[in-house]
């Protein structure tokens, strides 16, 4: 099974570390240590962090021939920052080298793991947070920043926030301090107040697991100075929608006429009632009213070339594209076509009722759907999650006395496993239970989640055979 990083967050978090989003889509500049670069980033998504924006590295006193600060160079990505989340970036003196730090990872692929490098604009080292803070996941809290607001904070309001009687300045500047850069040495101080210094200028990790209590006295009197910040509204435009230039036709009919199909819009009652053929597609619309492609995909009832070069030589609307930037992330095509002869339609709709009927029985009885492993039983449910879990995960399932936080539709362990293991969509594991009259009333799939979780946590707990009691008590129905 696949490790996942983000499992403590599926576990734990209602609201953020998952990758979110929001209306608001940041803008930030850093500057060097010596004052003498900026790195200006901008992001084109109101999804965070990702790589859907550019970056420039800008010299600070010297300026061209239109009075703006001279370019130094370019870098193709955003390094999205969030007020004070858990993200971080630095621009080492020389201004060639840029360090990007996170605490989790929302995507795969090298430039997206926690720890990110570049010289002159290249991405050169990479890290996850096991590597550049040297920590087990399986024997330790392994998380990449310290966070203490919740033990330190007796609370806040819309204007102050009040630290509790016993804070101590330690306390104070851990809160404020857990990653800093000081002349192009990163102290990043970690969940378990361990220190790891990162020679920026270098490139090269210079030591971990520094005792916080051992350096305290040397750094205690640094203030940092984060990162500005600024602001602008995300305009929710989706790629059905945008227009023609010439004739402001949505590009949603205009692939209706070239395919000869019926576009059905996602709030027709339609779209819940035929099989509709879909297209994906996003990228970047220019100020210039060019859209650049980032992904496509269609069913194959589509010409893609077709549509394709429909849009490249297209010049579309871009009064929606706020002021502050000069393109934006443009994608979600909500809505999907079918046949003008509704008979045909009903047809094919039919076909695909069939189709799914066969493809829920072949996943009923595979070992692995989407290179995931499915349990087979609730036993084989215990090894996977022992093999997936991390420390700080297994030690508050363990010292929880309600499984039911586990168990959100807002994410948590029973999201997971409902969305991994097949109980929604069908698998093996949804059968096991299904045999045994479990879950196949209102919220079934829930209560086989809550199932799964409660039995763990006994297993956690020292009770390596309560899953044959729970069988026992649970056995296969007749038919």
């Amino acid at each position: 099974m696949k490790k996942i990083y983000l499992i403590i967050t599926f576990l734990f978090l209602q609201f953020l570390y998952s990758q979110s989003s929001a209306e608001s889509v940041a803008i930030s500049e850093t500057l060097s240590s010596n004052g003498k670069f900026k790195l200006k980033s901008f992001s084109y998504d109101n999804e965070f962090p990702n790589l859907k924006g550019e970056s420039f590295v800008t010299y600070t006193d010297e300026y061209d021939n239109n009075g703006k600060l001279k370019n130094f160079y370019r870098i193709n990505r955003s390094f999205d920052l969030w007020g004070s989340g858990p993200f971080f970036v630095a621009i080492s003196n020389d201004g060639k080298k840029v360090i990007y730090i996170k605490d989790e990872v929302y995507y795969k692929g090298e430039e997206h793991k926690n720890v990110t490098v570049y010289f002159d604009g290249k991405l050169t080292k990479t890290y996850t947070t096991e590597e550049f803070i040297n920590c087990d996941r399986q024997k330790e809290k392994c998380e990449m920043f310290y966070d203490n607001k919740y033990q330190i904070f007796k609370g806040s309001s819309y204007t102050f926030s009040e630290y509790k009687d016993g804070a101590t300045d330690k306390d104070k500047f851990l809160n404020k301090n857990f990653v800093l850069n000081k002349n192009d040495t990163i102290y990043v101080i970690d969940s378990r107040r361990k220190v790891t210094l990162f020679d920026l200028n270098n490139q090269k990790i210079i030591q971990t697991k520094i005792d916080f209590d051992s350096i305290y006295s040397k750094i205690k009197n640094i203030q940092i100075l984060p990162s500005r910040i600024s602001y602008y509204k995300y305009p929710y435009k989706y790629t059905t929608d945008i227009e023609n230039i010439g004739d402001n036709e949505k590009l949603a009919q205009t692939i209706s006429k070239m395919s000869n199909l019926k576009l059905v819009s996602i709030n027709s009652p339609d779209y819940h009632k035929y099989k509709l053929y879909n297209i994906e597609l996003s990228g970047y619309m220019n100020r210039n009213g060019k859209f650049d492609i980032d992904s496509i995909s269609t069913d194959p009832i589509f010409d893609k070339q077709k549509i394709i070069d429909y849009i490249s030589n297209t010049t579309f609307k871009t009064d929606f594209i706020p002021r502050e930037v000069d393109k934006i992330y443009v994608h979600r095509f909500f809505d999907g076509y079918r046949s003008f002869d509704d008979k045909i339609a009903e047809q094919e709709t039919l076909r695909e009722k069939e189709k799914r009927k066969e493809d829920f029985k072949k996943r009923l009885t595979l070992d692995k759907i989407d290179d995931v492993y499915i349990p087979k039983n609730l036993y084989e449910c215990n090894i996977e999650l022992d093999k997936t879990l991390n420390f700080e995960s297994k030690k508050k399932l363990a010292e929880s006395t309600n499984s039911f936080e586990f168990n959100s539709h807002m994410g948590g362990l029973g999201m997971w496993i409902r969305n991994n293991w097949g109980i929604n969509g069908g698998s093996r594991l949804l059968k096991y239970f299904h045999d045994r009259n479990i879950g196949k009333g209102v919220f079934g799939n829930d209560s086989i989640s809550g199932t799964i979780i409660e039995e763990y946590i006994k297993w956690l707990k020292g009770d390596k055979t309560a899953w044959k009691k729970w069988e026992r008590l649970n056995p296969i129905e007749e038919n």
